[in-house]
């Protein structure tokens, strides 16, 4: 029971002066204050005189008797209520009562009752989070994080990178593989403590079943709350309504079925090719294939990814094998060419992307299926690129941007100025005096190939301002815009500017 629900409750029947509701925690206990505690629990409620608090802050809930003192110094991120001092004993009995009933109510019918009200997966994450006092993750059969509850914050490192990537890694599932308490676990919801040397924060984890099948897990991270009993009565109560919530409002998050799916999210998470061996040699691949990394611009929710968008691409593009990862689609195609994407492919990508509101990465042709991952980070750094250059489109080629690519792993950003052709800044300054754009004039004349129709089209100029323009470049520079490898440099260099000035 949250504060706020209980504090309206009582104040139907005694009056209280409500000072700060916070709501981080559900009530599920009642204390009366001793004056010897010296240390509170985030799920009771305590109830007393400010006198008899020997802490330095209060507890996260509490009722106190209006006697005067000042408490709110202390109140920090507590909730905090007064009521007058005849009603102190009544209102802990009132109290008592109304938070044992909640109780009764039960978890499960809580969580439903919200599932059936909001159909949010969010919504029902962070309700349970409250009632056990602690974040809440779940993770289908595959150790993709479905949903974690936002209303703390998470400070482990391995859990925080888990959540924020979507998914865990090869290494990690491993290793909680081979944990004896996971290995032994019951196949039933009965929760586990889990912890390990790399992250020896407590997790309790209960497996999530959906018509008699075990999609997944709810985990339970003891960062809030110390673990105890209650959470052990809990945890399967979430289990069991997610496992209900997912069948009846999100199928759509229910495990990848296909042989394809499972070999193509096992190489995006790092599984090395040697032990996916055995499923590679029973399926069949062309021999050149080309990775794409399909995200919505709109909606970017998983069910409309994976209820329509999936099924269109495979319809449009057949033979499209494909997995979801990172909120996004990882996709296996044939390429028309054998150097990449042929113009009917690019024409019914580009118009799919634009009528499904979807950016489209594209990686570089390969061979060989265990090179899928690092194809697919391809198709992935040319989507990131687009949006670092302020590229406009929707089909995104890693070949446009495996330069900048490049210039992406250098250590100092600062640093790569040092590679550009020295003409860029006589330019530069010469602009800076003068107000003049020749540097630019440069900069579209070799983008456009050097030619004088297409880069006055794009300057808005005439070509006699362009041709005079280029005169003064020669004077300053002495230039030789006839020789490839300063054309080359040159290149080099702008892409360096522009890829620095972002």
């Amino acid at each position: 029971m949250l504060f706020s629900q209980l504090i309206e409750a009582i104040s139907e029947r005694i009056p209280l002066k409500q000072l700060i509701t916070r709501d981080l925690f559900d009530i599920r206990d009642t204390a009366l204050l001793d004056g010897v505690q010296d240390c509170f629990q985030n799920d009771v409620l305590y109830i007393g005189y400010y006198a008899q608090l020997k802490a330095v802050k209060l507890p996260q809930h509490c009722l106190l008797a209006d006697c005067g003192e000042e408490a709110l110094p202390l109140a920090g991120e507590a909730d905090l209520a007064l009521v007058d001092e005849t009603n102190l004993f009544f209102l802990f009995n009132l109290a008592k009562s109304l938070v044992d009933a909640s109780r009764s109510k039960g978890l499960y019918a809580e969580l439903m009752d919200c599932a059936i009200q909001t159909k949010s997966v969010p919504a029902f994450v962070n309700l349970a989070a409250s009632k056990l006092g602690n974040t809440i993750v779940l993770l289908d059969r595959d150790y993709k994080i479905l949903a974690c509850s936002n209303i703390y914050p998470v400070e482990d490192p391995i859990w925080a990178q888990n959540i924020n990537q979507g998914y865990c890694s090869y290494e990690f599932i491993s290793a909680v593989n081979a944990l004896d308490s996971i290995k032994h676990a019951p196949h039933t919801p009965e929760p586990v403590v889990v912890t390990c040397y790399a992250s020896p924060m407590k997790k309790l984890s209960s497996k999530i079943f959906c018509g008699g099948r075990m999609i997944g897990f709810v985990v339970m991270l003891e960062e809030e709350s110390p673990l105890n009993a209650t959470h052990f009565e809990l945890l399967p109560q979430v289990g069991a309504a997610a496992g209900d919530y997912i069948s009846r409002y999100a199928p759509y998050l229910l495990p990848d079925s296909t042989h394809y799916q499972r070999l193509l999210y096992d190489l995006l998470i790092g599984t090395p090719p040697g032990t996916l061996a055995p499923s590679i040699e029973k399926l069949r691949f062309p021999s050149t294939m080309t990775a794409l990394r399909l995200v919505q611009t709109r909606d970017p929710g998983q069910k409309r990814l994976k209820e329509q968008i999936a099924e269109k691409l495979k319809a449009l593009l057949p033979g499209t094998q494909l997995t979801f990862h990172e909120n996004g689609i990882a996709a296996l195609i044939t390429p028309g060419t054998p150097s990449g994407l042929s113009d009917e492919q690019r024409g019914c990508l580009v118009d799919f992307a634009e009528t499904e509101h979807l950016h489209i990465g594209v990686s570089n042709v390969f061979s060989g299926i265990e090179n899928f991952a690092s194809h697919y980070g391809q198709a992935r750094r040319a989507l990131d690129l687009s949006v670092r250059l302020k590229d406009g489109g929707s089909l995104f080629s890693y070949a446009d941007y495996a330069f900048y690519d490049l210039l992406g792993r250098a250590k100092k950003a600062s640093d790569l100025t040092l590679f550009c052709h020295p003409a860029l800044a006589q330019l530069r300054a010469y602009d800076t005096e003068n107000n003049t754009e020749l540097l630019r004039t440069l900069d579209i004349y070799l983008a456009s190939d050097c030619s004088i129709k297409r880069s006055s089209e794009r300057l808005f100029i005439h070509r006699n301002s362009l041709a005079y323009r280029l005169r003064r470049i020669f004077e300053l520079t002495r230039l030789n815009l006839s020789d490839s490898n300063t054309r080359f440099l040159l290149g080099m260099s702008f892409a360096i500017v522009h890829f620095s000035d972002v």
